[in-house]
């Protein structure tokens, strides 16, 4: 990869000529817009070796180009169509759970979005969080999974076979407000996860609340242990917004 520094006269078109490098991977890694307006001194990235629509979780350009985007079903088809050249990964939002670890599908149907983002070359994700009826995170449904394996092997059965029905990739596990008392359990819960639904050839990501020590304070944080969480998932997405949310601590955004 190269950088390459905007000068006057510049468009991505004249860029993607003179450096060789292909148009839609210059306007996609670097978030461009229509109509691509650039600024004089501006960086872009180069990525000269990377092939156009195959940014992959997995690639080793990860660190640099893989995006992941939360929707939920109700987004406009026009929108979700405009968003997904931005994306790696569309992160439907959400499947929930109930005690007995039932699979609970979103309200509006979700097929017509991964459909969409296959479509486009965009992994899609089924987003799973355990939701109370009042729309707000429950750790007391974390609390119940987390310490039944029971409740553990049908919820990964449910996710299994709604992933192979609507072609769903990967799975987002996305607990927010988990108790420190479950911070163990809930690490032994991914892992057990990750690898039954790697057998299956899918792949199992962790939402992370930013913490800035191991032994953090707050609801966001005491039951998210992340050395942990990083070994026993495919991978994790940090939740770096909540530094600037209601919530995060003050001064970090």
């Amino acid at each position: 990869m190269n950088i390459y520094v905007v000068k006057p006269d510049d468009t991505v078109d004249k860029i993607s000529e003179e450096q060789n490098t292909d148009l839609t991977a210059l306007i996609r890694i670097n978030q461009l817009t229509p109509p691509y307006r650039l600024a004089v001194g501006q960086a872009l990235l180069l990525a000269n070796d990377i092939p156009p629509q195959t940014f992959s979780p997995y690639s080793s350009y990860a660190e640099a180009i893989f995006r992941s985007g939360y929707a939920y079903p109700f987004i406009s088809a026009p929108v979700l169509t405009e968003t997904l050249s931005y994306l790696s990964e569309l992160a439907v939002f959400s499947y929930g759970f109930t005690l007995a670890g039932d699979l609970i599908p979103p309200a509006m149907d979700d097929t017509w979005m991964t459909a969409q983002a296959r479509q486009a070359g965009v992994t899609p994700a089924l987003t799973l969080t355990p939701l109370g009826s009042d729309g707000h995170f429950n750790n007391a449904l974390v609390t119940a999974l987390v310490h039944s394996r029971a409740a553990q092997q049908r919820l990964v059965t449910g996710l299994a076979s709604v992933m192979l029905e609507k072609g769903y990739q990967t799975v987002n596990i996305d607990f927010e407000y988990v108790l420190g008392e479950d911070k163990n359990a809930f690490t032994a819960f991914v892992s057990y996860a990750t690898y039954a639904l790697n057998i299956l050839g899918y792949q199992v990501s962790v939402a992370l609340a930013p913490k800035y020590s191991d032994d953090q304070p707050g609801v966001l944080y005491e039951g998210m242990d992340y050395a942990g969480l990083g070994a026993a998932a495919n991978w994790v997405v940090l939740m770096t917004y909540e530094w600037g949310y209601t919530y995060g601590p003050v001064g970090l955004w």
